[in-house]
């Protein structure tokens, strides 16, 4: 009897034991490999496909990314979708929507093409392309409920990640902490993202020391080791290449020589066809996962082979967090900037709920103001209370260099070079100085007290400066009359206003102004020996005016609209040359318009303007006038495809326009455009406005957006004018 139990203790012991050796425990190590690394989602489907269950996961860089994900319990199909559904170059290059940045952010966005900081007097290139802020914003959403997970092995996968020490050169291991953040340092690639700061250590892509982090691995105790490896063989190129390229051009002559070792270490080693992409090639997402989904299966007897030796876990399908509560806002003070002007940017209050949307979009208004290092910040539950908490590091480059190019019919080609200070007085004042260089010399001084929803307090000299052909009025002793002619142009304006924002969309201002007019003729008196001028006199007005802008782009829109109101009071002049009495007059003009999106390609963009005067101004120089395309807003003149520059002038006018954008692949637009509209003397007293459209037009436009602005060539026609017209406009306008 006693033996007959003993052999069943032994037998029952065998079975258990059997049971135990055929369910292995498999880790996963995911390389670095920048957007090569796109193909570890395509083998980890083939890895569900074949039944594997993951029991543990190190990742470094990209391989960080997508393994920290999975260890959150993201299934590979979740990660095909989210790639594909994500512009991934708008995330790295931390692109902000336009309609999130402030008002200023929004003018200096549409206005210049480089901003460089400049130390010690010299300008200075920036440490890294982009700051990661888009990024670090996906990582807190997608990983939001692992937000108390300290340490990663409690996670539904556990996982360790690998970053650099820029400061030792160390490999450091991070497998504890705030998640989001310890990705974040892990994928930071030298230069084109800013260095993450952790504790007193500041990290960088792990890559740049171990790009293959299975050591680690060897000491969680699992059966076989899967490595999935994006690396690609170090060839000899002449290629010009950029400095993150050359950078892990450089780290991967080290790692290949340690490779050899560590795939003797990995039992099934994945190695997907890669050599035809770099570290940058994001925009062949499809490509390279296709090749990751192809590696994947030549390895799938292996894994078939390994499904068998395991137990079976379900891996359901999780949800991504959209909403997130809000019970406390922690935001630490700066030097410069107080808490009310940091959460006037977040636009967050406690004890709410929110979409992650919406804090991206806090956050992209604060990152806009390019007053803030890279920042990160953390969304976790402390003492049962949900908490945002961050403290935004002020950047130490106080003086911007910024430049631009343009070119148009009216100004010609300018180069627009600025200077600009900040705290130069006050802790949030700015002063700028801009030089626009070209045929013509021109400038604009400024200085501002930002006080945000507060009133605000600017003063601001302009000088524009040009040559047209616009009728003007002439008056002499012996005669007055309207007359075509060439005319220097020269108006200096000085304005001191005051200014508040509504939510950085609506900006409501008023002040106090003077400009000083020289429309110089090239027509000559004889009888007093010199040049004739069309105006010479230095006015003096009050002026209010209300501007609202949610646009998405401005000159590209897809959706938004905007509204503009200006209003002048022009009460005192002097002038040498008249001996008329003044009489005060006021200038008022308004635009409009919205933008609606026909389908992802195509949209449609409505807007109309009008403007009037009441009293005599006694100079075409306030006039209104249609003509020309491409050039910045300058005193009156009001953009007329098909006419050219200044064809038409009257002290009011209305007009319409209507533009159809067919953005036929990405960057390249087709424009068909439609304008219409009346110019003239009292046309709303007279009723003139009724009687029909005096002057319209139509035209088509190729456009091309870059980094230095909008290039477009337009062709339009206008039978008032009865010839085709060519209008050229390149870059940002100023």
């Amino acid at each position: 009897m006693k033996k007959h139990k003993a052999f069943l203790f032994f037998f029952f012991s065998m079975v258990i034991c059997a049971q135990a050796q055929q369910d292995l425990k498999v880790g996963l190590i995911l390389s670095g490999g920048g957007a090569k690394g796109i193909a570890h989602i395509g083998v980890l489907k083939e890895i569900e496909r074949a039944g594997v269950r993951i029991d543990y996961i190190g990742g470094t860089s990209m391989g960080a990314i997508v393994g920290g994900l999975y260890a959150c319990g993201y299934t590979a199909s979740q990660l095909e979708e989210m790639l594909l559904n994500t512009n991934l170059s708008d995330v790295i290059n931390d692109k902000f929507d336009r309609d999130l940045m402030s008002f200023d952010a929004k003018e200096d966005a549409s206005r210049y093409a480089i901003t460089l900081p400049i130390v010690k007097g010299r300008i200075q290139f920036p440490r890294s392309l982009s700051k990661g802020q888009n990024v670090y914003a996906m990582f807190v959403q997608l990983m939001h409920e692992q937000r108390n997970t300290q340490d990663f092995t409690n996670l539904p996968i556990p996982f360790y990640c690998v970053a650099t020490d820029i400061n030792t050169g160390a490999a450091t291991v991070l497998d504890n902490g705030y998640l989001p953040l310890a990705v974040n340092a892990s994928s930071a690639l030298p230069t084109l993202f800013s260095p993450v700061r952790i504790g007193d250590r500041s990290l960088i892509d792990g890559g740049i020391v171990d790009n293959y982090p299975i050591k680690e691995m060897l000491s969680k105790g699992m059966d076989v080791i899967i490595g999935i490896d994006v690396q690609t063989n170090v060839r000899r190129t002449d290629d010009t290449s950029t400095l993150s390229e050359v950078l892990t051009r450089i780290s991967s002559f080290q790692t290949q020589k340690q490779m050899a070792s560590k795939e003797e270490k990995t039992q099934i080693y994945i190695r997907p066809e890669l050599e035809a992409f770099n570290i940058l090639s994001f925009d062949k997402q499809k490509e390279i996962l296709a090749q990751g989904v192809l590696a994947g299966q030549k390895a799938r007897p292996q894994l078939l082979a390994l499904a068998k030796k395991q137990q079976k876990r379900g891996k359901e399908q999780k949800e991504i967090p959209h909403y997130f509560q809000l019970d406390k806002l922690l935001v630490g003070t700066t030097p410069n900037y107080k808490t009310n002007y940091l959460l006037g940017k977040l636009r967050l209050k406690s004890k709410n709920t929110y979409t992650f949307k919406k804090l991206k979009e806090g956050m992209s208004n604060l990152a806009a103001t390019q007053n803030f290092d890279a920042f990160r910040y953390s969304l976790k539950t402390d003492n049962g209370k949900e908490v945002l908490k961050m403290t935004p590091p002020e950047t130490k480059h106080t003086t911007l260099f910024r430049s631009s190019l343009h070119y148009d019919k009216l100004i010609g080609a300018s180069a627009l070079v600025n200077l600009t200070k900040k705290h130069a007085f006050l802790k949030n004042d700015e002063v700028s100085l801009e030089i626009m260089l070209g045929a013509y010399f021109q400038y604009s001084l400024s200085y501002f007290i930002d006080k945000g929803e507060f009133w605000s307090v600017g003063l601001s000299a302009i000088q524009h400066q040009f040559d047209t052909a616009a009728p003007v009025l002439l008056s002499t002793d012996q005669f007055a009359m309207n007359k075509s002619t060439n005319t220097r142009v020269l108006v200096q304006k000085n304005t001191w206003y005051i200014q508040t924002l509504f939510k950085e969309e609506v900006v409501l201002g008023a002040g106090l102004a003077h400009q000083h007019n020289v429309f110089k003729t090239n027509l000559f008196d004889t009888q007093t020996a010199r040049f004739l001028y069309a105006d010479k006199a230095d006015y003096y007005s009050a002026l209010g005016y209300l501007k609202v802008d949610t646009r998405d782009d401005k000159f590209y829109p897809n959706k938004g609209g905007f509204f503009e109101v200006d209003i002048h009071y022009y009460f005192s002049e002097k002038s040498s040359g008249k001996e008329s009495v003044f009489i005060p007059f006021w200038i008022a003009k308004a635009n409009t318009g919205a933008t609606f999106p026909l389908d992802s390609k195509w949209a449609l963009l409505l807007s109309t303007s009008g403007g009037f005067t009441v009293g005599d101004t006694t100079s075409s120089a306030f006039d209104f006038t249609f003509g020309g395309y491409g050039n910045a807003p300058v005193l009156n003149y009001q953009s007329f495809i098909g006419l050219p520059q200044q064809h038409a002038a009257g002290n009011s006018f209305v007009k319409a326009e209507t533009t159809i954008d067919y953005e036929f692949t990405s960057k390249h637009h087709l424009k068909i455009l439609i304008n219409g509209g009346i110019v003239g003397t009292d046309i709303f007293n007279t009723g003139q406005w009724k009687r029909g459209i005096d002057y319209y037009s139509a035209g088509i436009a190729y456009g091309l957006e870059t980094f230095a602005g909008p290039i477009e060539l337009t062709a339009a026609y206008s039978p008032q004018f009865s010839k085709l017209l060519f209008h050229l406009n390149i870059g940002w306008q100023f």
